[in-house]
């Protein structure tokens, strides 16, 4: 009878053991900051490359402010235990107005999926503050996309 009750117990904690580490591994109920994640640092990796110096001020604006809403939604995935390494796959075949447009559909992309639901009060103030700078971001590669097209347009 105790071999019974121990072989029972024992399944159980293996059963627990199990699917509490696949739940790690596994999206939450609101895995799409990680979707998010993955979008800005890709659109960060297209603007890596060097430009016009008015343009690159813009750029560095834009890395600077990616650089942030990803610490934001670092936090918000903590709580929900989520993998947070990735590294994107980038398109090196792209010319300059198309990682500008890449870029900025990765930034809109990123924005649309932190809107979706959120149940913790804690991870919606950080995905708040990853919006401010996900707008930043998108304002600064607008200005660069603007300053990009006036030096084609002076023939640089």
């Amino acid at each position: 009878m105790q071999k019974a009750k121990l072989s029972i117990i024992l399944a159980a904690a293996a059963v627990l053991t199990v699917s509490t580490a696949a739940l790690a591994d596994t999206p939450g109920r609101h895995p799409h900051y990680l979707r998010a994640r993955t979008d800005l640092r890709t659109a960060q990796l297209l603007l890596r490359v060097r430009d016009e110096f008015n343009v690159m001020r813009h750029v560095r604006a834009v890395d600077r402010e990616v650089d942030m809403a990803v610490a934001e939604i670092d936090r918000a995935a903590i709580i929900d235990r989520k993998d947070m390494e990735d590294h994107p796959p980038i398109d090196t075949s792209l010319d300059r107005p198309g990682r500008f447009r890449k870029a900025m559909a990765l930034l809109v992309s990123a924005r649309a999926d932190l809107a979706r639901e959120e149940d913790s009060p804690r991870a919606a103030a950080w995905r708040d503050g990853a919006y401010r700078h996900i707008d930043l971001a998108i304002d600064q590669l607008r200005r660069a996309a603007r300053d990009l097209r006036m030096d084609h347009l002076e023939g640089f």
